[in-house]
């Protein structure tokens, strides 16, 4: 008889190198596993090391160490969504948890390096929810729009901008539909074009973008910035990191705290049958550049995935696989994150009118 998961560590193996290239060191994340113990415990340790940094930041702001305060606050946000984010035995702690996530994350944008604005964006009979930071506050920037996967959010991805804005590039994370703030429409939906059209549309004119912006999509993102790619107009280019071919297919290889993730991220009574939904079969790929990356090691979608999402691409294609890279790469996010960042401003210089 098979042993009974533990889930704590099945959370830890999956996904600690995520929390620490997020923006939490290592000794700290492990000092809050070990506190917690056992998984009834997480939720509620990883808040409370929330609040801590969230009352670090608001000593600092008293004391007018505006830099040190807007750290302590993201800080505290990334804590608040560890905490709650593969929490589903209480659906309304996590909610509540997710809300103050929220919360510090909108005290923490303002005061970060460069400075974060919250933008809405009206969407069906909603509100899409995005982080854009730019450069500088002069000069007009290339944009790279950032998908999250199932269970990551626009207050993830501090760390991961940088690479972007150090480069001469905008960034907008999202919330999309089924993401984040975006699960006031409901869950994860395969087609996520229209949502991607709309925030691009709003951005038309917004001071200090340049007009050319690229998709960059991580895990289940990766998925969502491919399809969406392929029906949006006017896009530069697109990153799929770590992505998927058909979710459906791999349904019953995916480690079992993916596919509760899934449960909760996908909706609906028969959960693998909505799984067959998300899906690049019989779907036209972009053809515009795409760059493809792929861990060797990923153990929730394994790396032939890659070949087939590359294989569906249309216009040139950088299909790059790297035999030591975990699921997202985040063992080794010195070498996935620069590159993807050099690619787009190779990418955008050759692109008219768009040289960051």
């Amino acid at each position: 008889m098979a042993e009974p998961e533990n889930r704590l560590l099945s959370v830890v193996e999956h996904w600690l190198p995520r929390i620490e290239v997020a923006g939490i060191p290592s000794a700290t994340a492990r000092a809050v596993i070990d506190r917690a113990g056992v998984w009834e415990n997480w939720l509620t340790t990883w808040c409370a090391e929330g609040d801590r940094h969230a009352a670090l930041a608001a000593e600092a702001l008293a004391a007018g160490h505006r830099v040190t305060a807007g750290e302590a606050y993201a800080r505290a946000s990334l804590f608040y969504h560890f905490g709650q984010f593969m929490a589903f035995d209480d659906l309304r702690a996590k909610a509540n948890a997710a809300a103050r996530k929220v919360a510090l994350f909108h005290l923490a944008a303002p005061l970060l390096d460069p400075p974060g604005e919250m933008i809405e964006v009206p969407f069906e009979t909603g509100t899409l929810h995005a982080c854009l930071r730019r450069p500088s506050p002069t000069g007009k920037y290339p944009l790279a729009l950032i998908i999250p996967g199932s269970d990551s959010t626009k207050e993830e991805f501090p760390a991961f901008e940088r690479h972007f804005l150090a480069r001469g590039i905008a960034t907008l994370s999202v919330d999309g539909p089924g993401q984040g703030e975006g699960r006031a429409f409901g869950p994860l939906r395969p087609d996520i074009a229209p949502a991607v059209a709309a925030i691009v549309k709003a951005l038309e004119k917004r001071p200090g973008l340049s007009g050319a912006v690229a998709l960059v999509g991580m895990a289940f993102g990766g998925f969502l910035a491919l399809r969406a790619a392929a029906a949006v107009e006017n896009l530069t280019g697109i990153v799929s990191i770590n992505g998927f071919f058909d979710l459906g297919a791999l349904w019953s290889t995916l480690p079992q705290v993916y596919r509760d993730n899934m449960t909760f991220a996908l909706g609906g009574d028969d959960v693998a049958a909505r799984a067959c939904a998300f899906s690049l079969v019989g779907q036209s790929g972009p053809v515009i550049p795409a760059l493809v990356l792929h861990g060797g090691k990923d153990r929730i979608f394994p790396a032939a995935q890659a070949q087939a999402c590359a294989d569906i691409c249309r216009g040139p294609v950088d299909l790059q696989v790297f035999a030591e890279g975990n699921h997202v790469c985040n063992n080794i996010p010195w070498l996935y994150r620069p590159l993807v960042a050099d690619w787009l401003v190779d990418l955008f210089r050759k692109s008219q009118g768009a040289a960051p």
